[in-house]
């Protein structure tokens, strides 16, 4: 009887999996509530396949499902924190026994060589499954919560999923909200709230040791047998040993937190150099990895929210006494290091582009702790702007940074200073006449010219200066180590002699420093503050950059060249931009003037070849002068050195000049613009992107209608298409001409360039411009003037427009038709490209 309910209950899921998201979230709520432990322990493995489709099978769609469709509400509840599957996944822990495998081949390739080679981390060695012949480690054994966020987390990383998340330009789908959910949930900042449900598993609690040490030593009193004592005893020890011990407070935020940041901040698509990246997975197809590809935006966006949580789940554990203090105080540490490598390889493969955004926020978000408190970091996550990015220039003063932040400055000083060092003549090879260039420059600038901490900065910087000296006194070579175990693969950066380098530079091993110390600083008049700092920042170097690595300070006397490079090239980027809005005002003006002009422009709006509007352009300037002046301000430049005209021969550029208009190799924004000019859609006409002048629900209703069209007479059309008599001449009148178009194939590594042929079609999308629309008004305004009825009106547009085709198709002067196509059918050519 229990095999026949057994398989019940299996045919119910299947049949319940195969059903729409909406009716299939509702059947397996009640499948989950009537089932017994064996068979949920059964299903539970295949639900999770089903879910993320880990090996490319088909998943739910969590990366490409918005919040705009119907299906997002149903799967948000379902699988929400507190939801029908967090309820089945808690039911599973009853028993403690149950476990599932999870492949190594998972797991990035940093985390897997960390478990092959040391079995001493905390999390991970409670749940490795080794072989007892070999004695290697075959997988994870994990209990139901952590087998279920292991996958969820892989979710994101997994190559078969990158391509769901890719073409998706709404962020808010239902993976980033589940991810926000999560992250909020399972690592709660308020001290009160614990995380729900309280549950007490004790899959993960020491119990045998401390009871075995406590539990014998027989005793015995009075009347009191000795041994039923020691039975009350242990049974006593036991509930309160389940309920109240300390790891059962944490465990599920443990999890989260490590698994989140592991598979995310070591993810291979980023860490991993290209050239071995392919090497990484033998035992995997090589069709799985797409090591040119970048993480997505959504990628982006989940990890800063994550920082962002973190920021406020470590500073709440100063009124925190619960067990979750511990966890909480250990989290900036432990990622920081994860952080700074995932940051590194990121601005290294990012491309110099307006996409640069996403990066370049979340690098921010990460060195500004101080703006994600505790109680207001809800406000942060909940934004329902669509971009929550945006930011004009404030004219508000800014907030000073408080002192309390000074060891978090100091424990992460090559975050704040050598990424800086990366990015900053990263400006200088790109158009800062760009609204989005400008904008990014802006940010950063505002961002370092914050009231103390640049002050921070350049006192820290002191500390690990003036020791620095000392050993170079003494004859001995900073960040000199026996150690070659370093392997982090962090890109390179400009060997220069003015920032930091980790390449050798020839003949100057030991190169000259010569840093100003202010012995008023408040760092400086502790000795031991002093060198803790140095012997923090000098640990971090060599376990992050290696032995080689040669630290520069950033504010160093007089600021580095490229500070200098940067500075010429804002000032001649804003004497451009001023020259392009005022280019673009002229253009608007006599392209728009007179009556005429006055109703082109109310028909068709501002129509420019310029992805940017005058609004955005007129920005620039704005963005770029403070940007000038935070940069200024934060090296302290002085005014008549910032005021030297670029030809001055004081601030030559050495071997970066921006001269190069007579390079032909170096694509300058002026030549990016003129080829700009000459690109053409070359793919199918009816799946061109919308544009400005064109309503973009009946571009979509009219495709769906012209290829439902097509679908069903497109052989009528191809026949009659191709005919000599009048009957062809009307048709190529009235169709679409072949035509051969191209596209880029992504599912094919290299994405190749190939061509479609397209066969003579019906296109309605010209009937969904706003030129057109506004015509058929005005006419359809004139007869009801006239007092004829809109269905005349329209029955005359049509028979009109039918012999005019008709008078045209009697010419019998026009080229024969020549095409490719077979004679007999479309062979493999098909009308249902989706939109």
């Amino acid at each position: 009887m229990n095999i026949k309910e057994h398989d019940n209950f299996m045919v119910g899921v299947q049949h319940a999996l195969s059903l729409p998201i909406r009716a299939r979230c509702a059947e397996l709520t009640v499948l989950l509530d009537r089932g017994s432990l064996l068979e949920l322990h059964s299903f539970f493995p295949v639900l999770i396949d089903n879910i993320f489709g880990p090996q490319g099978t088909l998943a739910w769609g969590l990366r490409s499902i918005t919040e705009a469709q119907e299906d997002f509400h149903q799967l948000h509840h379902f699988l929400s924190p507190c939801g029908p599957l967090f309820k089945f996944i808690y039911t599973l822990l009853k028993d403690p026994n149950i476990k599932y495998e999870f492949p190594l081949s998972y797991l990035p390739t940093k985390i897997r060589q960390f478990l092959e080679y040391s079995h001493g981390h905390p999390f991970y060695s409670e749940l490795v499954h080794i072989n007892p012949q070999t004695k290697q480690i075959m997988s994870l054994l994990l209990n139901p919560f952590d087998y279920y966020i292991f996958h969820f987390a892989y979710h994101l990383i997994n190559p078969w999923q990158q391509r769901t998340g890719a073409y998706v330009t709404s962020w808010n789908t239902v993976y980033y909200v589940l991810c926000c959910d999560y992250i909020i949930h399972f690592l709660p900042t308020d001290p009160q709230s614990a995380v729900l449900p309280v549950i007490y598993y004790n899959g993960k609690n020491p119990l045998q040791a401390i009871k075995c040490s406590l539990l014998d030593q027989p005793t015995s009193s009075g009347l009191i047998n000795a041994e039923n004592l020691s039975k009350s005893k242990e049974e006593a020890f036991q509930k309160n040993l389940d309920i109240h011990h300390p790891r059962n407070d944490i465990w599920r935020s443990e999890t989260v937190l490590t698994v989140f940041t592991d598979l995310w901040l070591h993810s291979n698509q980023v860490n991993e150099p290209t050239n071995t990246l392919n090497m990484s997975y033998t035992s995997m197809p090589p069709m799985r990895l797409y090591p040119n590809e970048l993480p997505t935006g959504e990628y982006m966006r989940v990890v800063r929210v994550l920082i962002k949580q973190l920021h406020a789940f470590s500073q709440s554990a100063k009124a925190d006494d619960t067990h979750l203090a511990e966890l909480k105080k250990i989290t900036i540490p432990m990622i920081q290091g994860k952080f700074y490598i995932f940051l590194r390889n990121l601005i290294h493969r990012w491309p110099l582009d307006g996409s640069f955004r996403l990066v370049l926020e979340l690098w921010l978000t990460y060195i500004q702790p101080w703006r994600y408190p505790p109680n207001n970091l809800i406000k942060y996550l909940n934004k329902k702007s669509p971009n929550p990015d945006v930011e004009d220039v404030a004219l508000a003063p800014q907030n000073s940074v408080d002192r309390e932040y000074v060891p978090f400055i100091a424990e992460n000083l090559l975050t704040y200073v050598v990424v800086f060092q990366q990015l900053l003549p990263r400006f200088g090879r790109v158009d800062l006449t760009s609204p989005k260039m400008s904008l990014m420059l802006y940010r950063i600038t505002k961002v370092f010219d914050q009231p103390n901490l640049p002050g921070y900065l350049k006192e820290v910087e002191q500390c690990v200066e003036s020791d620095r000296v000392l050993y170079l006194w003494e004859g001995e070579s900073p960040h000199r180590h026996t150690a070659n175990h370093w392997s982090n693969n962090l890109p390179p950066l400009s060997p220069t002699s003015n920032w930091s380098t980790n390449t050798t530079i020839e003949g100057n091993r030991k190169p000259n420093v010569s840093p100003i110390i202010n012995r008023n600083s408040f760092l400086s008049r502790d000795s031991y503050t002093e060198k803790k700092w140095s012997a923090i920042v000098k640990q971090t170097i060599f376990e992050l950059e290696g032995p080689n690595f040669v630290y520069k300070p950033l504010f160093s006397n007089p600021p580095a060249t490229e500070v200098y490079d940067l500075i010429i090239q804002i000032k001649r980027s804003i004497r451009q931009a001023e020259e392009l809005v005022k280019m673009k005002i002229q253009e608007e003006e006599k392209m728009y003037s007179g009556f005429w002009g006055h109703i082109k422009y109310f028909l068709q709006g501002s129509v420019s070849n310029d992805e940017f509007t005058l609004r955005d352009r007129q920005k620039v300037p704005m963005y770029l002068q403070v940007a000038l002046q935070n940069l200024m301000d934060m090296f302290n430049v002085t005014g008549e050195i910032g005021e030297i005209e670029p030809e001055s021969p004081s601030l030559t550029l050495n071997n970066n000049s921006f001269d190069m208009s007579n390079d032909f190799k170096f694509l300058t924004p002026e030549r990016v613009r003129e080829r700009i000019k000459h690109i053409k859609y070359d793919g199918d006409p009816d799946l061109h992107p919308i544009r400005s002048t064109e309503n973009p629900f009946l571009v979509r209703m009219l495709y769906q209608i012209s290829s439902k069209i097509n679908d069903v007479h497109g052989r009528t059309f191809y026949r009659l298409y191709h005919q000599p008599t009048f009957t062809g001449r009307l048709m190529r009148q009235l169709l679409c001409p072949p035509m051969t178009v191209y596209k880029y194939d992504k599912s094919i590594p290299g994405s190749p360039r190939v061509s479609t042929n397209l066969p003579p079609r019906i296109s309605l999308r010209v009937l969904a411009s706003y030129r057109f629309l506004t015509y058929l008004c005005i006419g359809a305004f004139c007869a009801w003037l006239f007092g004829y009825k809109i269905e005349v009106y329209f029955m005359f547009l049509i028979v009109v427009f039918l012999l005019y085709k008709c008078v045209r198709a009697l010419r019998r002067d026009e080229i024969p038709v020549r095409h490719n196509y077979p004679t007999q059918g479309f062979g493999n050519i098909s009308f249902n490209d989706s939109f």
